[in-house]
């Protein structure tokens, strides 16, 4: 039938059907030379795509914001390792925006950082409420124990970049409020963020999780009053997308580091 099919596909007889076998017509020899690079390049893909399969079962890719990596992952990881000696993991630290873009890609199979708007083709499970902080070096420190955003207008601040999510949160809350910071340093590394604050250029505004991490002195750590100063954190994952084995574990001890933290 398949071969009735193809020749009334193309017009013509292809094949020589013998007592016992088939052979081709010279126009059949035509096609077939035609033809046969294409399907073994066909093959080739699907090979391909087999090796692939097979080595995302044993190596885990996921991507993370780089404020929570140290904190966050570094035991997660390590117990993972433990457990499952036949695997490997594959870390990619990004922020929200690019984060997205490597999921839609497949590069990763899921990301742990900060929620962010507007997630249509996307998942959050939320693991954690993370509250934005300010560090106060002694020359700017007017003793409050907890700050309205209007109490640093005449402060130079310290902020990270707006590719990251909690410069998002920072800007709604300041539109909101009509509120102007004197923005002195805009950064890409928590780190330096910290390290300018020690020093007195400025009060740092960071997530909890990156002042957690540090070992920097010469500041005061004050929360603020605003209930919204806070950043939401989990998974996220594309919708419909099947996370195999060692994921679904990795998943799992990242909620167990969550929630014990």
């Amino acid at each position: 039938m398949q071969i009735k099919e193809l020749e009334d596909q193309v017009g013509m007889r292809l094949f020589v059907r013998h007592a016992k076998s088939v052979s081709l017509t010279p126009n059949g020899r035509i096609l077939f030379e035609r033809t046969e690079r294409a399907m073994r390049d066909i093959d080739d893909g699907f090979q391909s795509l087999a090796d692939i399969a097979a080595m995302r079962q044993s190596t885990v890719t996921i991507a993370c914001a780089a404020t929570l990596a140290p904190k966050r992952l570094g035991g997660v990881l390590t117990t993972f390792r433990r457990r499952f000696p036949d695997s490997s993991v594959r870390l990619i630290e990004a922020p929200p925006a690019a984060a997205l873009q490597i999921l839609e890609r497949q590069v990763a199979e899921f990301y742990v950082g900060p929620s962010v708007s507007d997630l249509k083709t996307f998942t959050f499970e939320k693991l954690a409420n993370e509250p934005l902080l300010a560090c106060i070096p002694p020359e700017f420190d007017q003793g409050r124990d907890r700050l309205w955003f209007e109490d640093l207008k005449e402060f130079p601040i310290i902020m990270l970049d707006q590719s990251t999510a909690i410069r998002t949160l920072i800007d709604n809350i300041t539109y909101r409020k009509g509120l102007t910071l004197n923005v002195a340093y805009e950064l890409q590394n928590a780190f330096t963020a910290l390290s300018f604050a020690s020093a007195g250029l400025g009060v740092a505004l960071l997530p909890s999780i990156a002042i957690e991490m540090s070992d920097f002195d010469g500041f005061r750590v004050v929360p603020f009053r605003e209930p919204e100063a806070a950043r939401e954190v989990g998974i996220i994952a594309e919708k419909g997308y099947v996370q195999h084995n060692y994921s679904e574990q990795l998943m799992r001890l990242i909620r167990a580091a969550f929630a014990q933290s």
